[in-house]
């Protein structure tokens, strides 16, 4: 018991003795930590005046910073001020080089110009030459063929004597021919008008009784506006079958219609007509005898012309001379025309 009243004292007074050494442990931190408030007070001043002082200074700088940057302004704006002044006399200078560079091209050209004209006359002039001598040799040589003429026109004065003789005894063979020519026409006309005035008294067509396709043609030809020549053109052969002129046809009734064969097919009547008659009209006319009279008459006119002009004799001394007398062509060719 008494150990552990002392053990109790023992604890006591360690506990006492560590209670004062805390207090003196607490003591010495708060005298501690009040010096060093103190010294953070008086860091803490001096980075207030230090930041009074930075806050000066740094308005300080930002007050010439902006004088700076006017400063700056104003120099970039005469900058570029005095580039644009520099860009335009650069532009000006340019311009007045390209306007030099245009006139001495303009002038250049009238240069070439005026050199190619120069070259195109000393051509001419070239060739005129040419011309001219060429000329010189072409008078000669005319001079040379009018000595020819000369002498062959006193040559062509008998020739043309006996020329007369001909002409005149062509000319009365030709009037003898227009005057039996005109008698001809006289008698054919005479003739023609005896036949209008027998066709006027009897029908133009008469068919064969017994014939349909020969009755309706008849029927059609009576009443055809140039019958008298329908009357001509259409002879009967058989039944059915027509010398037209010079062609023969077959001939055939459809459903009260006249149909004419020709080649693979049949044609009406009024086409067929259309098609063939001026045909077999020219043909007659080219045998009418007195048309071929005159033709004949005007043959026997152009063979007596073709003759006298074949056997003259001016006209072929006048091929001779031509032909020796011809001009040589000169190697640089005939002259040019300007």
């Amino acid at each position: 018991m008494e150990k552990d009243v002392q053990n109790s004292q023992a604890l006591l007074r360690d506990s006492e003795l560590k209670r004062a050494k805390l207090h003196d442990d607490i003591q010495e931190s708060s005298h501690q930590m009040h010096e060093q408030a103190a010294k953070s007070k008086i860091f803490q001043d001096q980075i207030i005046n230090e930041n009074r002082a930075l806050a000066g200074e740094i308005q300080r700088l930002k007050q010439v910073i902006e004088q700076m940057e006017g400063e700056r302004i104003q120099v970039i704006a005469s900058f570029h001020k005095e580039k644009a002044e520099l860009h335009q006399r650069q532009q000006a200078q340019l311009a007045e080089r390209d306007f030099k560079i245009k006139e001495l091209l303009q002038f250049n050209l009238q240069l070439e110009a005026n050199i190619k004209q120069q070259g195109d006359i000393n051509k001419m002039n070239a060739d005129i030459s040419d011309q001219l001598l060429n000329q010189i040799e072409l008078n000669r040589q005319q001079e040379e063929q009018k000595k020819v003429l000369q002498r062959e026109l006193l040559v062509s004065a008998d020739y043309i004597g006996k020329l007369e003789e001909k002409v005149y005894s062509a000319n009365k063979t030709s009037l003898e021919l227009l005057n039996e020519l005109k008698e001809a026409e006289d008698e054919m006309e005479g003739l023609r008008n005896y036949i209008v005035e027998l066709k006027g008294k009897m029908s133009v067509y008469i068919p064969a009784k017994d014939d349909q396709i020969d009755l309706k043609l008849a029927e059609f030809i009576n009443n055809y506006p140039e019958r008298q020549r329908l009357k001509i053109l259409f002879l009967r052969e058989s039944e059915g079958v027509y010398q037209f002129g010079s062609r023969r046809v077959a001939v055939r009734v459809d459903k009260d219609k006249i149909n004419i064969r020709v080649g693979g097919g049949y044609l009406q009547i009024d086409e067929f007509l259309d098609q063939y008659t001026p045909q077999e009209l020219e043909k007659q006319d080219r045998k009418d005898p007195l048309k071929r009279f005159s033709e004949k008459i005007v043959v026997q006119k152009t063979l007596v012309g073709k003759e006298i002009k074949e056997s003259s004799p001016i006209r072929n001394s006048l091929l001779g001379s031509q032909y020796l007398s011809q001009p040589s062509n000169r190697s640089n060719g005939s002259p040019s025309k300007y």
